[in-house]
């Protein structure tokens, strides 16, 4: 056997299994099906040393394992459930008890309509969960006092002390016969007495037998007694149990009940007669233990089917279905399920019962408020269902939105809105006290329709029918100047929707251009256009307040057309809207928001600076004041946000295109190291877009008529301080600037850096003017030669070979990427 997989087989399943009750007798065994698996895949002999670690029977391990069926109370509802379902169809036997908390109550078919109940629950049967925790939770004590009616037997150990004339100890064990040997004195029957008699009998025969020696009669050691649980328990048969047991002590020796045993005719048998009676619900629901009777030698457990039953669901405190004993009426089973809920509504509770002649389910409906009700007659799997009180409420009204204390509040007759809102002071910061909403049920069809007001006059005039009257179960709602409102409003929205039909449309309209809010929001009887932008927020300052238009759709014509145009300035030009209407609020001709761009580096009066719609980069150096002495124009690095959110598009669909480049090479070709990989795009994605846009501003300033050209918000100018430098990088011996001398060329500032590389490619040396443009000197008609002169600010940049790394024909982008980036970024750190 492979010790170390034993071992680690050993330890996973015994931290699987930890949590489960065992003991000799198999008791609360339940493994997962996962365990299951596991265990069938050790060998033989590990299943056998597993089992017996454990302190279990191994061919009693295999069967349970080999089972692969779950003892959890859970497991056995479901099973139970599933199978009792197959039954009830069937017709087969069965107690009535679940054919309708099985079947379930969401089947209840009438003719052809379904009638869906509002009591989902699952009712389970009552104090069976009791058993789940095992038998050692019942186990009885052995530290209690010894009861005085005890009845001595075979196998029980009295302890005596004598003090006196002699002091010594005698523990006396009776025999099958029902006698101790006592030393000095001879056999003392004691079987069949109480404990209190048999006591009294020793320290008799020791007073009348040994003169001057007193004794101290105590019991030791207890005999055991074998009993048997038959019928309806989970593990039927003999079991040896402790003298002071009882019947539950028995019942949960022998794992519990089964869910077809009964719990209130558990019947106790000696010598073929029954001698009493058990009801496991004085134990469950009084604690009455009196019926609990200690048991005997050959005592039989006897655990019959169970009886009639009645499911009690909904408010009730315990929801299940309970086995009846002596229970007739309603009233009997709802004491049961212990007692009703304060949110119970008795006058519309019912029964769903079974029709004995057809099999079929029926109602019955009961008022428990009168004595008729509580104490009709209940049947055999009936369902009692109590329902809650609704939770609707009435006689209120609502206050939401922008208050201090929304929430509900007691109408009244005559109520009005300042009554629930007395002042602005109950608003929050910031109210919008122009409008307010009132949503209304009305009471022949529960549909809704909105009203429309003005907190701002009931606040100024109480008394007046602006200070709107309020009825039952109206929803007020008020808003601010700063939060949307269609989250707030989305509720009423959606009701609204729903109640449209082809004869109602929608009660919406929309607003939408110059207005604080555009959207979507109710529309209120004979709204009008100023009331819509009130509820809109009002207009913003942007709206021309001369113009406006309202489209509407034809229903005639079944299109949508401009119906109107009107001005806002007019009052007598206010229209009331209708059901679909978009009111459009027109905007003042090149209004928008105020546009700012940045000059840095060398100018006179750097900064940001607000511009005006057509001003060129020309205007803006005039107003900064012009360039000082020390600047480099032809170094300028000019820089717009719409370029660059466009480069950190097309570089990140770049990083998207290497990486998949990169694994295809490496799994076809294996040419790329996982670390150069790793390296390429590292570096990569450390490259930012710069947004930068090649401009000649010395050009620009000589020839502004025609070079010069409109800023934009958001655009940065940025001139440097002349610096008589030129700077090689890439595969170049050693990457860095140098001074500027007009005397040498390109050639000259690559052997000045070591020269080249052995990967450098040196057909495709380029120079990147201070400006940002970019030329290859061996193409350019700016070079006639490889030895023309570089000027000030220029970048010299020796490539990578890429057709000698490999084949990945992407890594030529990288490097040209790679090196642009340093050049911004160094173009940036030389201002």
């Amino acid at each position: 056997m492979n010790v170390k997989r034993f071992s680690y087989l050993l330890g996973l399943l015994v931290c699987l299994f930890a949590s489960l009750h065992i003991n000799a007798q198999g008791l609360g065994f339940t493994p997962t099906p996962e365990q299951i698996e596991k265990f069938k895949q050790m060998s033989p002999a590990e299943q056998e040393a597993l089992a017996r670690s454990m302190g279990i029977n191994p061919s009693e391990f295999q069967q349970l394992i080999g089972s692969g069926r779950s003892s959890t109370p859970a497991a056995d509802a479901r099973e139970a459930i599933s199978g009792k379902r197959e039954r009830i169809k069937s017709g087969t036997g069965e107690s009535e008890v679940e054919k309708t908390a099985l079947l379930g109550v969401d089947e209840l078919s009438l003719e052809e309509d379904k009638e869906k109940d509002s009591i989902n629950e699952k009712l389970e049967l009552f104090g069976y969960d009791i058993f789940q925790f095992g038998a050692d939770t019942f186990s009885p004590s052995v530290d209690i006092p010894i009861p005085s009616d005890y009845v001595l037997g075979p196998g029980d150990t009295i302890n005596v002390q004598l003090y006196g004339k002699e002091n010594t100890t005698h523990s006396l064990t009776i025999d099958r016969d029902g006698q101790v040997m006592f030393p000095n004195i001879g056999p003392v029957s004691l079987a069949g007495l109480s404990y209190s008699k048999g006591t009294a009998k020793i320290e008799e025969i020791v007073s009348q037998q040994m003169i001057g020696v007193k004794s101290s009669v105590t019991m030791g050691t207890l005999r055991t007694v074998r009993v048997f649980v038959l019928g309806e328990a989970n593990v039927p048969g003999s079991y040896v149990v402790g003298s002071l047991s009882t019947m539950t002590n028995a019942i949960f020796a022998s794992g519990g009940i089964t869910k077809i045993g009964s719990l209130r005719n558990i019947q106790l048998k000696r010598q073929g007669k029954v001698v009493t009676t058990l009801d496991l619900y004085d134990l469950l629901l009084h604690g009455d233990t009196s019926k609990d009777a200690r048991l005997l030698p050959g005592d039989v457990i006897f655990v019959p089917p169970i009886g009639k039953t009645v499911g009690v669901a909904g408010e009730v405190k315990r929801p299940a279905i309970y086995e009846l004993l002596k229970e007739k009426s309603v009233a009997d089973v709802i004491s049961l399920a212990g007692g009703l809920l304060p949110t119970a509504f008795v006058p519309a509770s019912r029964i769903e019962r079974i029709l004995q002649d057809s099999g079929e389910k029926t109602l019955v409906n009961l008022d428990l408020s009168t004595n008729s009700g509580r104490s009709f007659k209940v049947r055999d799997a009936d369902v009692v269902q109590i329902f809650s009180t609704l939770e609707t409420m009435r006689d209120i009204v609502k206050l939401e939105g922008h208050v201090k204390r929304p929430g509900g509040f007691a109408w009244r007759p005559n109520m009005r809105f300042t009554d629930i809102v007395s002042n602005v002071d109950d608003l929050l910061a910031n109210p919008d006290i122009e409008i307010g909403i009132i949503q209304r049920e009305e009471k022949s069809t529960r549909k809704i329709h909105v009203l429309t007001f003005s907190p701002k006059m009931a606040f100024a005039n109480p008394n007046s029918p602006a200070n709107i009257k309020l009825e039952s179960r109206d929803t007020v709602t008020l808003f601010d100047y700063e939060t949307d409102r269609s989250e707030l409003l989305e509720p009423l929205m959606e009701r609204l929707k729903t109640q449209a039909s082809i004869n109602h449309r929608q009660k919406i309209m929309e607003i939408s251009g110059s207005v604080r809010f555009p959207g979507s929001y109710p529309l209120a009887k004979d709204m009008d256009t100023v009331t819509a932008i009130n509820l809109a927020g009002g207009l913003t300052e942007s709206a021309l307040g001369t113009s406006a238009e309202i489209t509407r759709y034809d229903l005639n014509e079944q299109r949508t057309t401009v119906v109107m145009h009107i001005s806002l300035d007019m009052q007598l030009d206010n229209p009331v809207l209708m059901a679909g209407d978009t009111l459009r609020i027109k905007q003042i001709p090149l209004w928008q928001k105020k546009e700012s761009i940045s000059l840095l580096g060398e100018v006179v009066h750097p900064g940001n600076y607000t511009i005006l719609p057509g001003e060129t980069i020309m205007d803006v150096l005039h107003r900064a004041g012009g360039l000082t002495p020390h600047a480099y124009p032809e170094g300028a690095v000019f820089s717009r946000e719409e370029l660059r959110q466009l480069e950190a598009e097309r570089l990140e669909d770049l990083r998207d295109k290497i990486e998949s480049d990169i694994a295809a090479v490496s799994l076809q070709e294996g040419k790329v190291s996982d670390e150069k990989s790793e390296q390429i795009l590292e570096n990569l994605n450390q490259v930012k877009a710069l947004g930068r846009m090649v401009i000649d501003l010395p050009a620009i300033m000589s020839h502004p008529n025609e070079l010069d050209f409109q800023m934009v918000d958001g655009d940065t100018l940025e001139v440097p301080r002349y610096k008589p430098s030129v700077t090689v990088v890439g595969e170049v011996q050693f990457p860095t600037s140098h001074f500027y001398d007009k005397r040498l060329t390109v050639d000259d500032y690559v052997d000045r850096s070591g020269g080249t590389k052995y990967n450098a490619d040196k057909k495709r040396i380029y120079v990147v003017k201070a400006n940002g443009r970019v030329f290859l000197p061996s193409n350019s008609a700016w070079f006639k030669n490889r030895s023309q002169a570089i000027d000030p600010g220029d970048t010299i940049i020796v490539p990578l070979d890429t057709d000698r790394v490999d084949r990945l024909t992407v890594w030529s982008s990288v490097t040209q990427i790679m090196y642009q980036a340093a050049l911004g970024i160094a173009a940036i750190g030389k201002l």
